[in-house]
Parts: structure tokens; sequence; C-alpha cells
């Protein structure tokens, strides 16, 4: 583990007494959990499904949901939280930390200044009515701790547990929630992925039968694939509030097929005619290629043979020399100076 601000939790958690809650999302990775195992009275809650698989695992007590903390049975003498990407998010946590809190605990949380750490101890100081103790470590690295004397105003987090329409999709709303990313808007890579799956479908009597969507995120792909002509879908996420989502839109239009708390389909066993991904390319702050080189092996594994797979990525992201290992052909769909898309064949 290189993360400095969950190297420095961590070492808080050490120290402590009393029942601790870790709250955790895509900076924490197995490899770092097993250097918690050993710490007694420990929970983990997180919105990764495969973080929690591997908290379980580890022999640690963990919670996999859309950051809810209420639906923790306990009050906590420590709450620690390494800031997450999206600002909703850590919003949302800091405002229901009072609550979850015991009566002389403390909440804990920690980040770099360049993403935007500074800020949310000063907000947090604010709602929970007390000076926050802060020490500074590396590349700007800041740690805070509180102790809430009083709640004032909640820090706006876009409405974080409520559902947004976001668009209006063959007369039917298309929901979204904060918590994923994109979650606001139709990505414009997925957008093109589906015009060029569009051209290899015409027709919906062509459409094949049946389709995984990768890292579903909402269900735009999904969405679109079937109003497209395909007849089954499964679409699988490793985060908490896309599958709620996705959930969500499958109900509203009638979707055939199942959504799926999985890391990449790794318990996913059966194959399919079709892949859609739009992978990602970040763990957190930080840019990481072996996430396309997972997605990519998994579309792999999934296919029938004579299936296809669509990826969209960014241009720079090197997807035709990840997929030629795994692929009879790799031919690019599209191409301008943001996107391509890449048709793989089996």
């Amino acid at each position: 583990m290189t993360d400095a601000a969950l190297t420095a939790l961590f070492e808080h958690l050490r120290e402590r007494t009393g029942p601790a809650l870790l709250v955790a999302d895509e900076h924490l990775d197995c490899a770092a959990l097993l250097q918690l195992k050993v710490l007694p009275g420990l929970t983990v809650l997180t919105n990764r499904f495969d973080v929690a698989q591997c908290a379980t695992q580890a022999g640690i007590t963990s919670l996999f949901n859309d950051m809810d903390l209420t639906a923790c049975t306990t009050r906590f003498k420590t709450i620690s939280y390494r800031v997450s990407k999206e600002k909703a998010v850590v919003h949302h946590v800091i405002n229901q930390a009072p609550q979850m809190l015991a009566a002389d605990g403390e909440l804990v949380i920690a980040g770099f200044k360049d993403e935007g750490t500074k800020t949310y101890i000063s907000k947090a100081e604010q709602y929970l009515g007390c000076r926050a103790e802060v020490s500074r470590g590396e590349r700007q690295l800041q740690i805070a701790r509180f102790r809430p004397a009083h709640t004032g105003q909640p820090l706006d987090d876009r409405g974080y547990q409520d559902w947004h329409v976001i668009a209006d999709l063959h007369g039917k709303p298309v929901f979204s929630k904060p918590g994923q990313y994109g979650w606001n808007k139709f990505d414009e890579g997925s957008r093109l992925l589906i015009e060029c799956l569009q051209q290899q479908i015409p027709l919906p009597a062509a459409a094949p039968a049946t389709a995984l969507d990768l890292g579903c995120g909402y269900g735009y792909l999904s969405l679109m694939a079937a109003y497209l002509g395909v007849q089954r879908i499964t679409a699988c996420d490793n985060n908490a509030a896309a599958i709620a989502s996705c959930q969500r839109n499958f109900q509203e239009h009638n979707i055939q097929g199942e959504v799926i708390a999985d890391n990449c389909a790794h318990d996913i066993h059966h194959q399919f005619d079709l892949v859609l991904c739009n992978p990602p390319f970040h763990r957190g702050f930080d840019t990481e290629k072996s996430l396309t080189e997972q997605f990519v092996s998994s579309a792999a594994h999934h296919l029938k043979p004579g299936g296809f797979a669509l990826f969209v990525v960014n241009q720079f992201i090197p997807l035709e020399s990840i997929a030629a290992p795994w692929f009879k052909a790799v031919e690019v769909l599209y191409r301008d100076k943001s996107f391509k898309v890449l048709k793989l064949s089996c």
C-alpha cells in the first residue's frame, strides 16, 4: 500500500481503544486490508464490493452499502475516513458521523491538499462545532481529528440519498444519484459506443440475444442495448450506488435481466453473445493501467464463441495492445481526439 493518507489512518487505528469504523472506498485494496485483521473491534464499511469481500475473507467485520453509516448497529469511539474522489460522498460521510459516534468519540479524516482536504476540514469544523486537531505529512498530506460539540448546517451532499432524473429515454425517466462516476449526465464515450453498436445491429432482429454490461454504472449501456433489441442483459458493477441506480432503471424500463454486485464479473460464470464496457482507468485519484487489463480479460472469458465486445476508452489507453493477447480480432470502429471505440472478437 502506497497511499500515505491510508497509512496515517492505519497508524491512528492501531493506537485507539474501543470500537472503530473505517469508511473505505476504492483507495483501500485487499493487500492493505490484511494489515487490519489484527485490530480488535474494527468494522469496515465500504461502497466497494471487492473491498467488502476481502475484509470478510480476512476475518474483519464488514458492511457493503452506499456509504450508509446509519446501517451500523453500534456507536463508535473512532470513525476514520480517507477522503473520496467525489465531493458529495465526502460531505455525505461527514454529515452522518456525529450520530454514529459515541459521546466521547472522534472523527478522523485524511487526504491531500490538492484533493480539497483543507476545505473539507474547514467545512467540517463549522458543521461539527469544533476545531480540528490537524497534523501534516508528506506531499501536503493532512490528517484532521474532530470531537463534535454540536452540529450546524449539514454539508451540501447534492441530495446524496435521493433519486435524480437526469434524462428522458423513450418517454421514461433515467434515474441516477451521487456516489458513482459521471452520475449526472450521459457519458460521451458511452454515447459513442452505442452509436457503434447500432451500426453493428441496424435492426432489432439482428441484435445479440444476451449481453453483459461490464461496469454498468447507472445502466446507460444496458438501457440503450435493450432498446436496440438485446433480449436479456446482465449488468454488474463494483460500486453500491451504481448497483442501486441500475436496478432502479431496469425496473423503470422493464429490462429483462439482472443487476449484480460484482468486481469485474469475477463471480459471473456464464457467457454472453455481447459484452459492453466503458472501463475505468482511475483508482481513486490515480491512473491504473491494470484496471483496463482486468476488464479486457474478463470480457474475453465471458464471451461466447463467435461473440464480440465493444469497448470505449480514452485515446491514451493502449487498448489495442492490451486486447491483442485475448482476442482473435481487434478493430477500431471510431476514433476522435478524445475517444476510441474498439470491437473485440473471439
